[in-house]
């Protein structure tokens, strides 16, 4: 009997042919255009933030080169671009030069399915301070879009702290003797 039930378990316990299916988590990747200039500075700030975030960073600026000027007002051929088919949140950093060292910059997180954008963060900041600056700004973005931002789902294995007994207001903290009445 028991040799029985114990093949019994490891019969169960035994993977299935069929691979148990997956919940597809919403993928992120970066991208970066710029100004004429400033591709450098774009690509390496993408790529950092794109490593910050573990996120995949496309370099969208050499696929438009190599695919002409009008997939940038394409829609179909910017998701082309190879490592944006399968995302479905992208941000988007713009670079634009104002002065020497300092920069224009834009952070768009949108979604490319629907064509719409979740959230937008613009700035003007000094060349060092960018990549604080996309960092900051995209954790914001992600954190406004995040359904669950500023009301998360109770945890199942959240601890209910102890109720701690209130103390009664009718009764005494200690006895008291009573006084006697006065006869006279």
């Amino acid at each position: 009997m028991m040799l029985t039930a114990l093949t019994l378990f490891l019969l169960s316990a035994e993977p299935s042919a069929q691979p148990a299916p997956s919940v597809a988590a919403p993928s992120l990747a970066v991208v970066s255009t710029s100004a004429p200039g400033l591709e450098k500075v774009a690509g390496e700030a993408g790529r950092t933030l794109g490593t910050r975030l573990e996120a995949t960073y496309v370099d969208l600026g050499s696929f438009l080169k190599s695919r002409g000027p009008t997939c940038q007002e394409d829609s179909r051929c910017l998701l082309a671009a190879p490592g944006l088919s399968g995302a479905s949140r992208v941000l988007h950093l713009r670079l634009r030069s104002l002065a020497p060292g300092r920069l224009a910059v834009d952070l768009r997180l949108m979604d490319p399915r629907a064509k719409k954008m979740l959230g937008r963060s613009a700035s003007v900041v000094e060349q060092g301070e960018l990549a604080a600056w996309t960092e900051r700004a995209s954790g914001q973005l992600l954190a406004r879009a995040d359904p669950y931002a500023n009301n998360p789902p109770p945890s199942p294995f959240a601890v209910k702290p102890a109720a701690t007994p209130k103390p009664k207001a009718d009764t005494p903290s200690e006895a008291r003797p009573i006084p006697a009445p006065n006869a006279k």
